[in-house]
C-alpha cells in the first residue's frame, strides 16, 4: 500500500490544478463579457492560472499520446494505489484542465470573430482595460 504522504501529494497537485482551471475560467469569462481580466485576480496570479494549466493540460495530452493511457490510468500505473477520492480529484483536475483550454480557445475566438483589438500576447485592449479600471 502507498504512503499516505504520496497520496495526500497528488491530491494537492490535483487540487492546485483544478485552482488554475477555475482561474482561467474565470478570467476568460471576464474576458468575454467585459473584454477585459477579471478585477478581483491579479495579473500575476492570472498569469500563474495560465502557466499551471498550461502545464497540466500539457501533461494529460502528452500522456495521451505518448502513453495512450488518461492521466488517471497513468497516475495509478505509477503510483500503484491511490485512494479513490485521489482518483477523482485528478480526474476533476483533467476535465478542468480540457475545459480551461477550450474555454481559453473560444474566447480567443470571439475576440478574434468581434475584432477587438488585442494588444500582444494579452489578449485583451489594456488601453480600455486601465480605462474601466480607473472608474
Amino acid at each position: 500500500k502507498l504512503s499516505p504522504r504520496i497520496d495526500n501529494l497528488v491530491a494537492g497537485v490535483a487540487d492546485i490544478s483544478i485552482g488554475f482551471s477555475v482561474g482561467v475560467l474565470q478570467s476568460e469569462f471576464a474576458i468575454i463579457m467585459t473584454g477585459c481580466g477579471p478585477l478581483g485576480l491579479s495579473d500575476t496570479l492570472e498569469r500563474l492560472c495560465y502557466q499551471g494549466l498550461i502545464l497540466f493540460a500539457g501533461c494529460s495530452i502528452f500522456s495521451r499520446i505518448a502513453f495512450r493511457k488518461d492521466i488517471v490510468s497513468l497516475s495509478e500505473e505509477y503510483f500503484e494505489y491511490l485512494e479513490e477520492s485521489t482518483l477523482w480529484q485528478i480526474r476533476i483536475a483533467d476535465t478542468m484542465s480540457l475545459i480551461g483550454v477550450a474555454g481559453a480557445s473560444i474566447a480567443l475566438g470571439l475576440q478574434i470573430y468581434n475584432g477587438d483589438n488585442m494588444d500582444g500576447l494579452s489578449g485583451i485592449n489594456v488601453d480600455m482595460c486601465r480605462a474601466i479600471r480607473d472608474l
